[in-house]
């Protein structure tokens, strides 16, 4: 078994939640799977990719979770019918009302995608992907945004108001349900928990410049202690990977701090380059006002003795 994924950052496996549902998955239901890190979704479209033999292949969490569930990798089998059914209706929650907050915050909120989503994506895709793929990503995911409200008359602003305020009921919702427990339904974690999984990671751990919804969720402590929990079990950084996070965290933090020192000097630098070209100015306008004052005095004076003459 084989899956293709979009590479991690920022501590996580992979920054896509589908491609981190479907790892959850697999680690919850123990099925061997080898993953592959591509970051090149051309032949089928996008990522995760999951291969087993030459003729199952399949490109949707749903699809491959019941692939598994059918070669009796099931992560749910413990489950009453009844969390069956409640998993289904999380299932739907998250979808409705999480989910196009996300595409919101990635690809719609105009300072995310300039300083965060498109450099990212533009940076570990090969050319022409880089090129076409992060703007085409962003035009599907803005007219997800606009097909949520049939009236062209709502404002863009109320659409990011009432997008975050479901987003954050979801969050207290979910918040709610887990309580003190490790996971949704008990201690062993299930379908519901690769999804929740899924969805929160990237949004806990990504850098976003524009972070209300990420706030929220931190102040929701039992469920980034959820997110950090699987990491550490599941997903648990090598000594060379952590390394490599400390120095990118260190470069970050420096970036910020001297930020508003460069933006200090560079327009320092440009009053004293101004100042300059003004006192050059000033003073070549003052040679010249001299020059055209001494060149009428000498020809007054000239007229003068040639008069006397």
């Amino acid at each position: 078994m084989e899956l293709d994924i979009w590479q991690g950052d920022w501590g996580l496996p992979s920054v896509d939640l589908t491609c981190l549902q479907v790892m959850a998955y697999t680690k919850f239901c123990g099925a061997p799977v080898k993953i592959k890190k591509t970051n090149w979704p051309l032949r089928h479209g996008h990522l995760p990719v999951f291969r087993h033999g030459k003729k199952n292949t399949f490109t949707t969490y749903d699809n491959i979770v019941s692939y598994l569930q059918r070669q009796n990798y099931n992560a749910d089998e413990e489950l009453t019918p009844k969390q069956c059914s409640d998993i289904i209706a999380y299932t739907a929650l998250l979808r409705d009302k999480l989910y196009p907050a996300l595409l919101y915050i990635w690809w719609v909120d105009n300072q995310n995608y300039c300083e965060l989503t498109r450099p990212w994506y533009a940076k570990v895709l090969r050319f022409p992907l880089n090129y076409f793929l992060p703007g085409h990503q962003q035009r599907a995911a803005q007219n997800t945004i606009d097909n949520l409200w049939n009236s062209d008359l709502i404002e863009e602003s109320q659409k990011e108001t009432a997008i975050y305020k479901d987003a954050q009921e979801c969050l207290n919702l979910l918040s709610h349900r887990l309580g003190d427990n490790e996971y949704f339904f008990g201690k062993n974690p299930c379908s519901l928990d690769a999804i929740v999984f899924g969805y929160l990671a990237p949004l806990l751990k990504a850098p976003f410049p524009t972070a209300a919804l990420q706030n929220h969720l931190k102040a929701c402590t039992n469920l980034s202690q959820f997110v950090q929990r699987i990491l550490q079990k599941y997903f648990p950084l090598s000594p060379e990977e952590i390394e490599a996070l400390k120095r990118k965290e260190q470069i970050e933090a420096e970036e910020k701090r001297e930020f508003p020192h460069k933006w200090r000097d560079i327009i320092l630098s440009g009053l004293f380059a101004a100042a300059v070209m003004s006192a050059y100015a000033a003073s070549t306008m003052k040679v010249n006002y001299a020059r055209e004052e001494d060149d009428y005095i000498q020809s007054d004076g000239q007229e003068y003795y040639d008069e006397g003459d």
